[in-house]
């Protein structure tokens, strides 16, 4: 069986079909196909040979006990003949399964083993990024790195200052990985996402050697990790107890310190009750206090710091973004913090006030400044996303390969074809900052509609008549729905009576926008003209867009771990799961559901069909890191999304700093 490194897969690929291991499920292309146990147990042993042939009496013992009395024979002939019928094989033409007569069964397709759950994760695809960390001296930096060749798998490096050669401290591939030098400079932490008897807090020397675990984190949750100023606690963000919440939610994380010697962990209160959840601690140099990113909604986010002990909270006024922070650094006199944003880098006094745009910094990540030596270090990061194009022959066939339509330097993404098929309207940073722009179906002719100048923007929706388009902005705190005409011209917001409204989607008559709430998460709809609106499901859901037929809204809803794809009447009631099918983004048809599946490098698109009920993969999305979308030109025959070729990142240092 084929690994990562040390990591232990959790899922078998071939062809169109996945196996989770963890789960026992066998999928094709994003659904669930029903397998009775021998069968799947069969299937493993295929897979697990890599190629070799299997033979019956190896089945028969892995089958059935020793003190089993059964016909043998018929019943691995049985397990194998329900094998072929749920991977719609053929005995006398095999495309998986050969038989080798009297001797055994051999699988002659190429099996991938997948370390992580990336195709069913809740969560999007991140690129991991360096994450530095300097010693007390300054002199030396400990920082994570990938490479695509370890697939995203990453590992903990010191470097000498002003030297090239590198030190691998680590060697257990991870996830997502982020350290912390201790201030006395005999250790460092580091905080790993990997399989889940790896995941947690470490200690190691900068030295190399052992590693000592010290807490378990959450799987997948928010990566940082910083020291106390005396040595004693390792301050992260873990997931809290729901009895600790109001309204508890998959992502109700907040922060919690661990003593390095005796491994006691507390958690801190919340620094205001607005918080959905806290992330990126940072102690002050002089430890006196602990800043954290507050997220009050999806990518709003605001620095508060409290007392160590965390009785004491304030806001650092001016410190917010609409876009996420990426990183919280303190100045070496902890007088003043700095974050980075919108790949920017920023200075504000702990006082507050208005924040320092520092000029010198580009596309900016994970800032760390050296506690001595007047030194700043940061990720440079280049991973720029492009809108591409995949024309279809027919419903279920591509007319070609996949090729990129909209491209830019500072990034492309989110394209929404508009019902009379002559334009696009997407985001894109060419300007500077996120906004909306609008271009012909060709990509030619691109206008610049908005200049909210940084204020994060989500998904757009065109009207039926194409002459307007509604999108959400954080531009308030809280996500709020806005129309602009195609044409050009101020935007207008939408009052829908919620606190937030983000993922607009126009219906098809014109007279509504559906959209989805995020506390609590819910489906609605709202008139055009505005006020009070209608919800149509209940807890959790987002992403709607309406049915071809205009008689339901299709939303994205998580189930046990796996987004599906569900359904609600367009006047409220009726939900209903649509399929089981899994995926990272999908856009209804006229007679189906194209969808995104596979995990990097390897995507591709697929397409469930409502009359069949059945998925098969349409396109290979070959050499993108992240894919997401897509979305479907009124005629049927284009298919846009959004996708990321690659990520490049550098580590910065900048000798002189104050």
């Amino acid at each position: 069986m084929a690994t990562h490194g040390s990591l232990r897969p959790a899922r078998a690929r071939f062809d169109s079909y996945e196996v989770d291991l963890s789960s026992s499920e066998l999928f094709r292309s994003g659904v669930r196909v029903p397998i009775q146990e021998q069968p799947l147990q069969v299937l493993l042993l295929l897979l697990e040979a890599d190629g070799k042939v299997v033979r019956r009496e190896q089945l028969r013992t892995a089958l059935w006990p020793e003190d089993t009395f059964v016909d043998f024979e018929h019943g691995v002939n049985t397990a194998v003949k329900k094998l072929r019928q749920a991977l719609e094989d053929s005995a006398e033409c095999p495309e998986f399964v050969e038989t080798l007569p009297r001797v055994g069964y051999r699988f002659i397709v190429p099996v991938e083993w997948l370390a992580d759950g990336g195709g069913k994760s809740a969560l999007p695809w991140v690129v991991e990024m360096p994450r530095p960390s300097f010693s007390p001296d300054g002199n030396q930096i400990a920082f994570s790195w990938h490479g695509f060749e370890k697939e995203f798998q990453s590992d903990l490096y010191i470097k000498q200052v002003g030297q090239e050669r590198v030190v691998q401290l680590t060697h257990h591939p991870s996830i997502h990985l982020a350290s912390a030098w201790s201030p006395d400079g005999r250790s460092i932490a580091f905080m790993r996402q990997s399989d889940p008897d790896a995941t947690g807090i470490y200690l190691t020397s900068p030295l190399g050697g052992s590693e000592r675990k010290l807490a378990d984190t959450t799987p997948f949750g928010p990566m940082g990790l910083s020291w106390s100023a005396d040595g004693k606690w390792l301050a992260f963000a873990k997931a809290s107890s729901p009895a600790t919440k109001a309204d508890p939610s998959p992502e109700d994380f907040s922060i919690h310190l661990v003593n390095v010697e005796t491994t006691e962990e507390r958690a801190l209160p919340d620094p205001s009750p607005d918080c959905v959840y806290t992330s990126r601690p940072a102690f002050s140099p002089d430890g006196n206090f602990l800043a954290s990113a507050c997220v009050l909604t999806g990518g709003v986010e605001k620095i508060y710091v409290q007392t160590p002990d965390g009785k004491h909270a304030r806001e650092v006024a001016g410190a917010t973004s609409s876009e996420g922070f990426t990183g919280i650094a303190w100045a070496a006199d902890s007088q003043s913090l700095l974050y980075s944003s919108d790949l920017h880098l920023w200075r504000v006094p702990l006082a507050g006030g208005k924040p320092e745009k520092l000029l010198f910094a580009q596309d900016v990540a994970s800032p760390a400044v050296a506690r001595t030596g007047n030194r700043l270090a940061y990720a440079q990061v280049s991973n720029s996303s492009s809108i591409w194009r995949l024309e279809l022959g027919s419903q279920a066939k591509p007319a070609g390969p996949a090729t990129k339509l909209i491209s830019s330097s500072r990034g492309d993404r989110d394209p929404h074809i508009s019902p009379d098929g002559k334009y696009i309207a997407f985001l894109s940073g060419r300007s500077g900052s996120s906004e909306v722009w609008v271009c012909d179906r060709d990509a030619s002719n691109p206008v610049q509609l908005t200049f909210f100048g940084g204020s994060r923007i989500g998904r757009t929706s065109w009207s039926p008549d194409s002459r307007r388009i509604v999108f959400d902005l954080r531009a308030s705190g809280n996500a709020e729905l806005y129309i602009v005409n195609g044409d050009g011209g101020p935007p207008r917001r939408l009052p829908t009576g919620t606190t937030n409204a983000s993922n607009p989607f126009w219906s098809g008559d014109g007279h509504w926008i559906y959209f989805n709430t995020e506390r609590p998460e819910s489906i609605w709809k709202a008139s055009v003209e505005g006020g009070a609106a209608v919800r149509l499901t209940g807890e959790g859901g987002d992403w709607p867009q309406e049915s071809v037929d205009r008689t339901r809204v299709l939303f994205r809803k998580s189930q046990g771990g796996h987004i599906q794809v569900w359904s609600a009447s367009v006047n409220g009631g009726d939900e209903r799961p649509v399929t089981e099918m899994t995926s990272q983004g999908w856009v209804p048809a006229r007679s189906g559901i194209y969808f995104i599946d596979g995990s990097p490098p390897h995507f591709s698109l697929g397409y469930f069909d409502f009359v069949t009920w059945h998925a098969r993969k349409i396109a290979d999305l070959p050499g993108l890191f992240i894919v997401w979308g897509p979305t479907l030109s009124p005629d049927g025959h284009t298919v846009l999304f959004t996708g990321r070729e690659h990520s490049e990142s550098d580590i910065f240092l900048v000798e002189g700093f104050r």
